[in-house]
């Protein structure tokens, strides 16, 4: 019949879900999510709201005022839930929002000196986890970045060396 479900062979007895990379990708992400929320724990942002104050200190450094949406793709980050976490930030006092000078159909989003300030304190923290966290890799942490970036349709400048090099 063709509308049975082929016949699969049952999994090689030594290769475990627990083993597979997507698996493995799954569970250090955890990992460092983890990682990141305790870095922050003391200055009482998400690793969500770190990214985008960060990524609004990025973009703002040649324009005062980013539209939401060029947030959001910078971050690579959901739009909507990028305008979300910017008004949750908005009344914390972290961002100041806007109708964008230019496109008046446009948010657009600053930080204030509070969220500058912010960012500023805990960005040391944060790349000190990074660090730590990535420490295993050794002088290997730029291909391993490349790597990823070529799992997510990216294209690096540097060449990504074969494994066993």
């Amino acid at each position: 019949m063709a509308d049975q479900i082929p016949n699969t062979q049952p999994p090689a007895p030594d290769s475990s879900v627990s083993q597979n990379t997507g698996y493995s990708i799954w569970h250090v992400v955890n990992l460092w999510q983890k990682a990141q929320k305790d870095a922050l724990a003391p200055f009482n942002i998400t690793p969500v709201q770190f990214l985008l104050l960060a990524g609004l200190a990025e973009l703002s450094q040649g324009s005062s005022a980013i539209k939401q949406s060029a947030l959001a793709h910078h971050c690579r980050t959901d739009a909507m839930m990028t305008s979300q976490v910017i008004r949750i930030l908005e009344k914390r006092g972290f961002v100041q929002r806007s109708q964008h000078e230019e496109d008046g159909r446009a948010v657009a989003a600053q930080l204030t000196k509070t969220g500058q300030d912010l960012v500023a304190a805990a960005t040391p923290a944060v790349s000190q986890a990074d660090a730590q966290f990535f420490a295993s890799l050794g002088d290997r942490v730029d291909e391993f970045t490349d790597a990823l970036a070529m799992l997510a349709g990216e294209k690096r400048r540097r060449r990504v060396k074969a494994i066993g090099q």
